[in-house]
């Protein structure tokens, strides 16, 4: 991703995003409109870069506190040396040798120092100085980018490439990524049920005209085409699965490496800023304890007493009260005198390797080594991205490539011909011959419209011959004479002349236009949603047929073998019917086919009552019309009801679900919301025990509803992105890393003179707003330059503290106003919000120091109102 697109992609990032939420299986649980959709990634997307904004981008040093040590080490295999680095993190010699001190500093840069004590110096590891840690940064960049380039090169697929990090083990995810690649392996192994149904038309029976078998061809390209759909869809949420996770990958990686990296600047940046008492070195947290057990003497003489029972007062003697309240003075005083101090050493360049040079060296070296992890994640998830895409497409248009080579599109093509070449072959033989083809015509596919028969072609005197007459005339020679032959030429009729037999690259170049389209445009709700009731739809009107199948037939029935006094005085005149062993006699009973009973009842139709004649001729026409209209339903389900495929074979969870609705399955389109209600509230059960059945469990009991299902929660999945639907922004593998990684990838370029003078940085092109960097830099400038606001504040606020040092303890009532003011100013300014965790030091300082001054007013205000005597002295605190 280039510079400038990414500075375009962050400033995109709006605060007012609108929430939205993904529902329930159930009404609401729908495949996504556009518009919502772009919402929703918007918002995942501020969600997954941690509402990162234009408002907030490097306004302030970045953070990346961790609650567990950094670590890769479930990529140590591909990252060992990195991961090494890591876990030893940067050598120097300031080691802490006390447990508690390292717990406290533990807990200063954001870690629980693993709950107890014990351990925490082996967790905190060595304390490196400003120089070690920025040549450690920079050999943690350096092998980053070394072992990523040769251990990408090892796999010989993408997919291996996105399983070392660990993250797709994540239960809430994995079993979703497992679901929806081992759908397509079994869409590749040939095993997909839209396709299978080619053997069927074999059990079919009854004959059809030649122009149903035609049209069953022509059924095939729109079926084929379906299918290709259908695998653009399942190979695009295969491999959009993969992209997401490796978006997560990538990003857990940067971020932990980031996260080392801020780790080691702030534990020793925190170290060098460790006040000493009570033996041990004071960090940040333990600021918030200064001064305890002197509060809690004051707290403690000013309480109220109990005795004998009943409370009373009693007020402090003037020594207690005087002496609490010295104490308190001088340790707010002390603590604060020696912050400052070491303030002033700071901003002096006083503290051994940690004077401008070496703070500018570790801040730069650290930030220049995030920048360079950031943009290395970066390039990788774009290969990735490429490779991801390229395999998707060659996968694909294998698995069209295996549908062909495997035969089964040959198989149906030569069935559906061969079946109305037969028919058509038939009618030759009707046209010709008046009669019917023989099955060997049939086989052979010609007919012999004369026989072979041999032929006189020469007279001539044959000795010897009739009665022994020498002079005897006769034939001399014969020749065979070839039968008379016609073959029988599909080009002849108009119906089978158009065929053309499906065309392989014109199918891939159409699932190369889907998966197009899916790329750039993912999919539309709309379409899904139309996809859902169509199969409910064809569904219900399968089962429509087939009751109308066997209402007629029983009416057929009904008229064929009723004769009972009861139905004829119902009929009436002209309703004689057939005695039942004349009936038996012909073979026919009521398990005989329509077919059979039809071509009975052409022969016999004049032998009974007119009435019952017509009805029952009405009847079987349009029992026989129903009949096939339902065994095509049954039989050849796919091809008549292209893009639909069969509930009752592949997806029994479902009709179940339908069945103990109690719908009308017969006319689903009448509850059709009711129904789209029962289908998705029964994916939601089946997904529910999925990862304990298993995916093929799954994938054998709601068909493809999965795809449906799998649609939805690539939707919920995605990391999102910054400018969702923007044009140019495709909705598939495109989401990018999270902005509060790439926002390194925005600030300008750093020009490194480092030398032993010290560290001047300057930056490349013009910006409208200064850079992160070049504002750090001057934030570091003002720190340790006398000119420098930071350096003024500081130095303005030693000035104001000398003269409280020498009230404390000497005075009961003292206005620390303008100490507080001075505390104050410092804490605002700009300059040091960006060095942190100079700045996050300060602020937990100054706020306990203001605490300090309120405890210090409490403790005054109570010896004024019990009317103690203010007697502070130096003697006062012994």
């Amino acid at each position: 991703m280039r510079l400038t697109k990414i500075v375009v992609a962050v400033a995109l990032l709006t605060p007012n995003a609108h929430a939205l939420q993904v529902c329930q299986l159930g009404d609401n649980y729908k495949v996504l409109e556009s518009e919502a959709f772009d919402k929703l990634r918007q918002k995942k997307y501020r969600a997954f870069s941690e509402e990162v904004t234009p408002e907030t981008l490097f306004s302030s040093s970045p953070t990346h506190y961790s609650d567990i040590k950094p670590s890769i080490s479930e990529a140590a295999e591909h990252f060992p040396r990195t991961s090494s680095l890591l876990e030893k993190g940067a050598t120097g010699a300031m080691n802490l040798e006390l447990a508690g001190e390292a717990t406290s500093l533990l807990s200063t840069i954001g870690h629980s120092a693993m709950g107890a004590a014990r351990g925490a110096i082996e967790v905190l590891g060595p304390v490196g100085d400003a120089i070690a840690v920025g040549l450690w940064a920079e050999e943690v960049a350096e092998s980053f980018a070394d072992e990523t380039q040769t251990s990408y090169d090892r796999f010989a697929t993408v997919m291996s490439l996105i399983d070392w990090f660990g993250v797709l083990k994540l239960p809430a995810r994995d079993i979703d990524r497992h679901i929806l690649i081992n759908r397509w392996n079994n869409v590749t192994q040939g095993d997909h049920y839209s396709f299978q149904v080619h053997q069927d038309p074999i059990t079919l029976k009854e004959e059809k005209e030649v122009d149903f078998w035609v049209k069953l061809i022509s059924d095939q390209n729109l079926m084929l085409k379906s299918i290709a759909r259908g695998y653009a869809t399942d190979v695009a949420l295969k491999y959009q699965a993969s992209y997401q996770h490796a978006v997560h990958a990538q990003s857990e990686l940067a971020d932990a490496l980031i996260k080392a990296l801020e780790n080691e600047l702030n534990k020793t940046f925190f170290y060098q800023l460790g006040l000493e008492g009570s033996g041990r070195q004071l960090f940040a947290t333990d600021f918030g304890r200064l001064c305890e057990s002197e509060i809690d003497k004051v707290v403690e003489i000013y309480s109220p007493q109990e005795q004998n029972n009943r409370q009373q007062i009693f007020g402090p003697s003037p020594r207690q009260s005087n002496k609490a309240l010295a104490q308190l003075q001088k340790c707010q005083q002390g603590h604060l005198n020696d912050a400052i101090a070491l303030l002033d050493d700071l901003r002096n360049g006083d503290i051994e390797n940690f004077d401008k040079a070496s703070v500018s060296q570790l801040y730069f070296k650290v930030l220049n080594a995030k920048k360079r992890i950031v943009d290395i994640a970066n390039t990788q998830l774009e290969k990735i991205r490429d490779a991801l895409i390229e395999d998707m497409r060659a996968e694909g248009l294998a698995t069209i490539d295996h549908l062909f080579d495997s035969g089964a599109v040959n198989n149906a093509y030569q069935f559906f011909k061969s079946k109305a070449d037969q028919l058509a072959i038939d009618i030759m033989a009707r046209s010709i011959l008046g009669r019917p083809a023989k099955p060997i015509e049939l086989r052979q596919r010609y007919f012999v419209l004369q026989e072979s028969y041999r032929e006189c072609v020469q007279l001539g005197i044959i000795r010897n011959g009739l009665g022994g007459d020498p002079n005897f005339r006769g034939c001399t020679r014969y020749e065979r004479i070839p039968a008379t032959i016609r073959h029988f030429d599909s080009s002849e009729f108009d119906q089978e002349s158009q065929l053309v037999f499906p065309d392989r690259d014109a199918l891939k170049q159409y699932f190369n236009q889907s998966l197009d389209s899916l790329v750039q445009n993912g999919w539309r709700a709309q379409e899904e949603e139309a996809w859902l009731e169509k199969q409910l739809k064809d569904y219900s009107k399968k089962h429509r047929l087939i009751a109308e199948k066997e209402k007629l037939r029983k009416e057929v029935l009904h008229w064929l073998f009723d004769t009972s006094e009861s139905f004829l005085s119902r009929c009436g005149a002209g309703c004689a019917g057939w005695p039942l062993v004349k009936l038996q006699e012909s073979n026919l009973s009521p398990q005989s086919s329509l077919t059979e009973i039809k071509q009975w009842y052409e022969s016999n139709k004049y032998s009974a009552g007119y009435k019952r004649v017509n009805k029952l001729g009405d009847l079987l026409d349009n029992a026989l019309e129903k009949e096939q209209q339902a065994n095509e339903q049954i039989e050849l389900y796919s091809f008549v009801t292209h893009g639909s495929f069969d509930l009752d074979k592949h997806a029994p969870l479902i009709v179940s679900a339908l069945e103990n609705a109690q719908l009308d399955l017969a006319h689903l389109d009448v509850v059709m919301p009711m129904a789209k209600r029962v289908v998705k509230q029964r994916i939601e059960k089946a997904m529910s025990v999925a990862k304990s059945n298993g995916s093929d469990w799954l994938y054998s009991q709601i068909g493809d509803f999965h795809r449906y299902y799998s649609i939805v929660k690539i939707q919920e999945m995605s990391t999102g992105h910054f400018s969702s639907g923007d044009t140019g922004v495709d909705s598939l593998f495109s989401e990018p890393l999270p902005a509060h990684l790439l926002r390194y990838l925005t600030l300008v370029d750093i020009q490194k003179n480092i030398d032993v003078v010290g560290t001047h940085y300057s930056t490349v092109g013009n910006s409208v707003q200064t850079s992160y960097d070049t504002r750090l830099n001057q934030a570091i400038d003002s720190l340790f330059s006398p000119s420098g606001k930071l350096n003024s504040q500081l130095k303005q606020l030693s000035l104001v503290n000398e003269d409280f040092d020498w009230i404390a303890g000497r005075s009961c009532s003292i206005n620390y106003e303008p100490l507080r003011s001075a505390l104050k100013a410092v804490a605002k300014d700009s300059d040091l919000q960006l060095i942190n965790p100079l700045s996050e030091w300060y602020k937990r300082l100054m706020r306990q120091q203001i605490f300090l001054f309120e405890a210090v007013a409490f403790s005054a205000a109570q010896q004024e109102q019990k009317e103690i005597r203010c007697a502070l002295s130096l003697n006062s605190i012994n």
